[in-house]
């Protein structure tokens, strides 16, 4: 799997998370201990029961612990990726990672890659995506 495979995998998995904690959130408030009147009290019936909001509360739990575990490992799987390129020395496509993949700034790239210039950091990453886009013709 490419890193920018998993870089998708890892936007969608926090996506998915952002959803359960919304989820979580919104059945709390329906679980949750209220004060009441009496008086206003509505009798058996109604679409939606505290037990069904706790089934689902449960259950949506569930998949955000899933989602954290998976992203845990995502992020892991990114990061040993990422230091196979950096340690093979593959000088071009750790600038192109750098850039595409992690967003760095120029100046960042630069600090780290002896200084290079804005054009230099440009021109290595359109070399490479010319390279990419040859071998995917």
């Amino acid at each position: 799997m490419e890193l920018f495979e998993l870089k998708e995998q890892i936007e969608d998995t926090n996506i998915d998370i952002e959803y359960y904690k919304r989820e979580i959130e919104r059945l709390e408030t329906k679980v949750g201990i209220k004060a009441s009147d009496p008086s206003k009290e509505i009798v058996k019936g109604g679409r939606f029961s505290r037990e069904d909001a706790l089934i689902q509360l449960a259950q949506i739990s569930s998949y955000l612990d899933d989602a954290l575990k998976r992203l845990s490992n995502l992020n892991t799987a990114k990061d040993k990726k990422y230091e196979l390129y950096r340690k093979a020395n593959d000088y071009d496509k750790q600038i192109y990672i750098e850039k595409r993949l992690f967003k760095w700034s120029n100046a960042k790239i630069s600090a780290k890659h002896n200084n290079l210039s804005r054009t230099q950091i440009w021109n290595i990453i359109n070399k490479f995506e010319k390279v990419n886009k040859s071998e995917h013709q």
